[in-house]
């Protein structure tokens, strides 16, 4: 697990960033409360967005996260929470 603590406000920030350039949109376009379907995100977009933030948290992720968590908000919480759980088990 990373030492830097990740909560959702960061998860999302990176999730913007990550949507804006893979899509080839601008940041300011990325809403973190629609779902990204509306995106046009595919589904091997999506898995690589999971993987990506899988290696970036330090951390296994499902791939189905996306369809649990359709948008990055929702997302960003649920990582938040995960991530933070984690590191209260290491401690």
């Amino acid at each position: 697990m990373s030492s830097t603590m990740k909560d959702a406000t960061t998860i999302t920030s990176w999730c913007v960033s990550y949507v804006s350039r893979i899509l080839n949109i601008p940041e300011a376009k990325v809403d973190p409360g629609v779902p990204l379907e509306r995106f046009g995100l595919d589904s091997a977009t999506a898995v690589a967005l999971i993987m990506d933030l899988e290696q970036w948290l330090d951390t296994e992720l499902k791939p189905e996260l996306l369809f649990e968590y359709p948008t990055l908000a929702s997302l960003s919480a649920h990582l938040a929470s995960l991530v933070a759980a984690e590191k209260a088990e290491a401690a």
